[in-house]
């Protein structure tokens, strides 16, 4: 989507289609910017009360003189309750009313709520605004037979903001790119598993290196991770056909920084199971299980393009697990790369075992001093927060306070879980050092368990956590401005995130 912006509604271009924000107020319904009341005649809908102004409520006018044939008066509620997320929902309903009636080119005044003449607009308010739009405008069309006739016509293309200036035009970058890096996430989770696979997700990464300054990617292909002992993501991708990989990608924002925050996303691309096969109905959404590869990917993109002084690297281990005469078997013991050996209870909790690897990898390699993974580790978590937080453990308080508060900044949110000691007995083996299932009681809590034993145990761990995002990165249905399918849950998390550590706010 090409983005404008016009200080004045004046000064403004023809369009397909106008949006004009609206406060509630006890009087009845207030102007929210300072538009010419004779732009439209609002008036009447709002005096027969069939427009109130209340959060996200659209009206569409169809005004006989005015530079767009169509004028939607949208509700922002309270002025005194606005936040950042209700104009992200009020604006994506806007912005689907635009969609529907196949609007290409939108003039969008934002709402008028400084407090003194000539101040510049607040981040967030263009960040509300914007990221509903963006997130909004989003179709995966690529896998359907006439790509133009399915997409194009029904998605904005042109958005004109009213009401910024050029001293703004950076914020509205930065809200750009944010937004397109939550769709690369969206679009690598949702095409085709036949097309996403390991070598596919290590070649885009190695074309993000060569695109932007300060990126570097290694990938580490079969014969390497066999030449590294890397026993447990090696073990999950014997039953494919389909070599596995290990692809770093890292941004280095401030060379003279040991500052050094690695994000490790699970990469399967297809998740069958294994040899303990998912059941009817539980595998056909599994090229989503990759997603948390797809983020960590995402955010090194965006951390670059945003030119965040701040040194971050991508881990992903990624392989398919599937399932033939040579898949790993339950029962039996694996090595990990760190020397733990590892028995199989459960061929289908094969997320833990890559990033067991990884994380182990990223400590012997990359120096980290913070590691956060993010990952579809558990269904169990879905049982314990459904689809409006994601699940967070963490070894570090700081760390934890950091995520929480950069997920309610972005909406992103997340809840904490324990981590108790007594949680490890659920995964003792009598045959090995540990074993990689718990059974069913607290499943989203022993998985991190496990992860733990890699990252080390007691007051001088590294700092780590956690986030279990198996019941928000994929939604069977549409939900706000979330399509759906993939909703790139955990980019603006961890951009938000990073931006409070370059500024100094997180302390570890």
């Amino acid at each position: 989507m090409e983005l404008i912006v016009s200080p004045e509604v004046k000064s403004r271009k023809k369009a397909d289609l106008l949006i004009l924000p609206f406060f509630k107020s006890k009087a009845g319904v207030l102007k929210g910017c300072d538009f010419d009341d004779s732009l439209v005649d609002w008036q009447n809908p709002v005096s027969l009360e069939d427009f109130l102004a209340d959060a996200g409520e659209v009206l569409v006018l169809y005004p006989e003189s005015s530079f767009e044939k169509r004028v939607v008066l949208l509700g922002l509620g309270d002025k005194a309750l606005l936040t950042t997320e209700i104009l992200r929902r009020c604006y994506s309903n806007a912005i689907k009313v635009a969609n529907v009636k196949k609007a290409k080119n939108v003039n969008l005044v934002l709402p008028h709520i400084q407090e003194k003449e000539g101040q510049k607009l607040e981040y967030d308010l263009i960040r509300g605004v914007v990221e509903g739009v963006l997130l909004t405008n989003y179709r995966f069309t690529e896998l359907k037979h006439d790509q133009l006739k399915f997409s194009k016509p029904s998605l904005v293309q042109k958005l004109t903001l009213i009401g910024a200036s050029k001293a703004d035009l950076a914020k509205v970058k930065d809200c750009l790119a944010v937004s397109e890096a939550v769709n690369i996430a969206r679009n690598l989770v949702n095409g085709n598993a036949d097309d996403i696979t390991p070598q596919y997700l290590a070649d885009f990464a190695k074309d993000i290196a060569k695109e932007l300054p300060k990126m570097t990617c290694h990938v580490l292909e079969k014969k390497e991770l066999v030449k590294e002992k890397m026993g447990l993501l090696l073990a999950v991708g014997r039953g494919s056909s389909i070599d596995p990989a290990l692809i770093t990608l890292a941004y280095k924002g401030n060379a003279k920084s040991k500052e050094h925050i690695v994000i490790v996303g699970k990469g399967v691309t297809y998740d069958t199971g294994g040899l303990h096969l998912k059941p009817f109905g539980a595998m056909e959404s599994m090229k989503c299980d990759m997603a948390g590869g797809a983020v960590a990917l995402a955010t090194a993109y965006a951390s670059a393009v945003l030119g965040l002084k701040i040194n971050v690297t991508a881990v992903v281990p990624a392989t398919e697990n599937s399932i033939d005469a040579n898949s790993f078997k339950p029962g039996d013991v694996y090595s990990s790369y760190s020397g733990k050996t590892v028995e199989i209870g459960n061929t289908d909790a094969e997320g833990r075992l890559i990033l067991a690897d990884a994380i182990s990898y990223s400590l012997k390699h990359l120096k980290p001093s913070c590691l956060i993974d993010i990952a579809t580790l558990t269904g169990a978590i879905d049982i314990a927060l459904g689809a409006e937080a994601c699940g967070l453990f963490a070894n570090n308080n700081q760390l934890a306070e950091a995520l929480s508060a950069a997920g309610n900044d972005s909406f992103e949110r997340v809840w904490q879980l324990p981590l108790h000691e007594e949680y490890r007995d659920l995964l003792k083996s009598d045959v090995a050092d540990i074993r990689n299932i718990g059974g069913r009681s607290a499943g989203c809590i022993t998985s991190a368990i496990f992860l733990q034993e890699f990252v080390g145990r007691g007051p001088k761990a590294l700092p780590w956590a956690h986030l279990d995002i198996a019941s928000t990165a994929y939604l069977s249905e549409p939900r706000r401005y979330h399509p759906k399918s993939g909703t790139g849950f955990g980019v603006r998390l961890l951009i938000s995130f990073l931006k409070a550590f370059e500024d100094g706010f997180i302390k570890l």
